[in-house]
């Protein structure tokens, strides 16, 4: 299935398996930030010229905009199934739901931005990791207070 997907939500999908393997102190939104970084340096997809043309494309044309909001969604419910498995004593499916779309919405937010950015070079992708953590971690910071 990740491999149909839009390249943000194909890496938050492949980092679901992230799920099982969680630290006793960890927090859900932990779990999310860790599955970013781990996709971030298996691959730079995320943040690469091709994805930048892939943004472009949903902006531009509805057929793939719909296809990739529709991958996007259905990539989101299959995360946050898989938090709320994770964290039955911390989260229902309401909650996790939120922080996946919280978590989500932070990500792509934040490679768009940098995408957009005609200042920000695109051949330097440790940089724009590191931009899209410090970002994403910024968004998430009241979730790793949360109960």
């Amino acid at each position: 299935m990740a491999g149909e997907l839009h390249p943000v939500a194909a890496g938050l999908v492949q980092g679901r398996g992230e799920v099982a393997a969680r630290g006793p102190a960890e927090r859900p939104s932990d779990l999310l930030r860790r599955a970013l970084r781990e996709v971030g340096q298996d691959s730079d997809e995320i943040v690469s010229r091709h994805a930048a043309l892939r943004l472009r494309l949903i902006r531009t044309v509805p057929a793939v905009r719909g296809r990739a909001l529709q991958l996007l969604m259905d990539a989101q419910r299959e995360i946050a199934r898989h938090l709320r498995a994770a964290f039955p004593d911390e989260l229902d499916q309401v909650s996790a739901s939120a922080l996946v779309g919280a978590f989500v919405g932070a990500v792509i937010g934040a490679v768009q931005a940098l995408l957009d950015d005609p200042d920000v070079p695109l051949d330097n992708p440790q940089h724009l990791h590191d931009r899209l953590r410090d970002a994403t971690d910024a968004a998430l910071r009241s979730w790793a207070q949360h109960r």
